[in-house]
């Protein structure tokens, strides 16, 4: 699967929605590198029908406004991922993020000295530390506060790494999470200590081993992804 190019990414119930600029993906996508190929010119977008790896092609706005509402209405859908092939990204991810209530927030991928990666167990899942911006606050500041905030550790930004979007429903409203994630270092040796009002059980170093064997299968699509540019 196409998986290098830089594409807005929205994640809903933890399924991958990548809208790709057409000239990023190529003219005609390949049937070998999908799964289900629709033209919405000639098919309905039925969300039902779609299976593994799905592109789309040729469909408007509306239809791509229409489509999420019904991910987000329906159950009993079992797509991977799917991807939306359009000529101008940056309008369509305009109107997307107009169909939410907007939330910002940042994150981190802090490295130690032993080229360890900093890890939170919450909830069930392993995650790493991120959080809302607060008021007048930088993405870069919001970054840095809540790795120290989350697990006692005082890193330094080297470089972003990448922007995620995931959607959620608070007091039945649908809201859009933009996290702005950057690669961090630290040279810091003392205690981990987990944020227990934040439902953070542990806070660990892991290798890449220890995140290839237990971290990246019990963790967030979200963050898989962020990791993979990491």
């Amino acid at each position: 699967m196409p998986h290098k190019i830089e594409k807005m990414v929205i994640f809903i119930d933890d399924r991958p929605i990548r809208i790709v600029k057409k000239k990023e993906l190529g003219a005609i996508p390949s049937k070998e590198d999908f799964d289900l190929v629709l033209d919405a010119r000639l098919s309905p977008l039925k969300v039902e029908n779609f299976s593994g790896h799905t592109c789309i092609i040729n469909a408007s706005i509306e239809q791509v406004e229409k489509m999420l509402m019904n991910l987000h209405a329906k159950s009993g859908i079992h797509f991977h991922a799917l991807y939306i092939i359009v000529e101008d990204r940056k309008t369509y991810k305009s109107r997307i993020i107009k169909m939410y209530s907007l939330v910002e927030a940042a994150g981190g991928v802090v490295v130690n000295q032993q080229q360890e990666v900093l890890w939170m167990f919450r909830l069930g899942k392993w995650d790493l530390p991120k959080g809302k911006l607060e008021k007048n606050e930088s993405f870069k500041s919001a970054a840095v506060r809540e790795v120290e905030e989350e697990c006692n550790v005082k890193a330094t930004l080297q470089s972003k790494l990448c922007t995620t979007y995931h959607t959620y429903t608070h007091k039945n409203q649908r809201v859009l999470k933009r996290t702005k994630w950057y690669m961090m270092k630290t040279d810091q040796k003392g205690k981990l200590i987990a944020q227990k009002e934040e439902n953070i059980e542990k806070v660990e170093w892991l290798t890449q081993t220890q995140m290839s064997k237990n971290a990246i299968t019990d963790t967030y699509s979200s963050i898989r992804y962020v990791i993979q540019r990491f």
